[in-house]
């Protein structure tokens, strides 16, 4: 009973915030802080968008970025890291293969993950047939396959993060593998609210296993669309960052050149091409993204902070 009245004691005694804390507070910043992380996907997947993502973290605003280990160029990824060796660089969990003419296969091997391979031998084109055709359990193998290959290259992930988000909107499993790893790494994965709430809750009974309570999660991840390209780019960024609230954002970007390799990549595609890169590389480069920043009193922070949580 004694022992009891004391946990009740100290209970009333501590501050409720304690309780409570956000990503934000536990981090040591104040949960009016506009925080931000400018993220550059898909490093490894040509030289023309390894060499402007880097160049542009090195030169520019980019803090972060994630690779595609199943690509043909991510052994570069490896080398540029050695000239930036506390660079914030997650895995981009790869399951799909989207372009026309420049194709990869699962990093663990087709044998081993048939589900994830077509006819050809390459990754799917989608997320939706990722899912007719991958198990849980070839998934798992996947992730880990990358995870131990960018080891391979020198990489040690801040992060993991997923292409195309089909570990996010395919099976439940397949969120519940992505989760369990970064958490047996001791990193964080990129989640937000709307998938707590509408992938994990409601499916609890599936993620048994998985510290739930201690997951990082993220207020806003923000990704210009299609539409947002015809509109201009420097239009939704430039309003994207000064209606940005208060919190832990995530700005995805795609930086590349727009050069004859990036558009041979990216041939046949009307979005996420070449000059949509180009356009990501540009803006993120610009004083006037800096000024737009200052003026916003916009704090940029990594996934290594966010790590530090755990």
């Amino acid at each position: 009973m004694k022992n009891f009245l004391l946990v009740l004691f100290l209970l009333s005694i501590v501050p409720h915030s304690l309780f409570s804390q956000t990503l934000a507070e536990k981090m040591g910043y104040k949960s009016t802080d506009k925080l931000l992380i400018i993220h550059g996907d898909d490093v490894g997947v040509s030289h023309s968008q390894t060499k402007a993502t880097f160049e542009a973290m090195k030169n520019g605003l980019v803090n972060s970025t994630s690779m595609m280990v199943p690509t043909g160029w991510s052994a570069e990824v490896g080398e540029m890291v050695k000239e930036m060796p506390d660079a914030d660089i997650g895995i981009h969990i790869t399951l799909t293969n989207e372009w026309l003419n420049f194709n990869w296969g699962p990093e663990a091997g087709r044998t081993a993950v048939p589900g994830l391979a077509n006819e050809k031998g390459h990754m799917h084109a989608n997320c939706a047939l990722v899912t007719q055709n991958a198990t849980p359990e070839e998934v798992e193998i996947e992730i880990r396959a990358q995870i131990k290959a960018a080891n391979q290259m020198g990489i040690t992930p801040t992060h993991l993060d997923s292409h195309m988000g089909c570990v996010f909107y395919g099976r439940p499993e397949y969120l519940k593998s992505y989760l369990k790893i970064a958490q047996e790494l001791k990193i964080p994965a990129m989640i937000n609210g709307q998938i707590m709430e509408g992938i994990i809750k409601p499916n609890l009974e599936i993620f048994t296993g998985i510290n739930v309570d201690n997951l990082p999660i993220v207020n806003e991840i923000i990704m210009a669309t299609p539409e947002n390209y015809k509109a201009g780019m420097e239009e939704f960024y430039t309003d994207a960052l000064t209606n940005l609230k208060p919190g832990v954002n995530v700005i995805l970007i795609h930086l590349a050149f727009d050069d004859e390799e990036m558009n041979a990549v990216t041939a046949g595609h009307d979005s996420y091409h070449a000059p949509w890169r180009q356009a990501d590389y540009d803006f993120f480069t610009s004083q006037k993204a800096r000024e737009i920043l200052e003026k916003q009193n916009i704090k940029l922070i990594t996934w290594r902070e966010i790590g530090k949580t755990l």
